[in-house]
């Protein structure tokens, strides 16, 4: 495995570990602290980004 492939790897866990997060926020009916505001804000904006590249 090269630099990359473990970037991508750690960029994935990461990504999933924010989504996580996100949903069990949710899920319990937390969706008006910082915690939720900053999570949904960064899970956003990867999103975008991601689609950015698509177009």
């Amino acid at each position: 495995m090269d630099a990359l492939d473990s970037s991508s790897t750690t960029d994935f866990a990461n990504d999933a570990s924010l989504l996580e997060g996100l949903y069990q926020l949710v899920v319990s009916g937390h969706t008006e602290g910082w915690e939720f505001e900053h999570l949904n804000a960064e899970v956003y904006e990867r999103l975008k980004h991601a689609y950015a590249v698509l177009n």
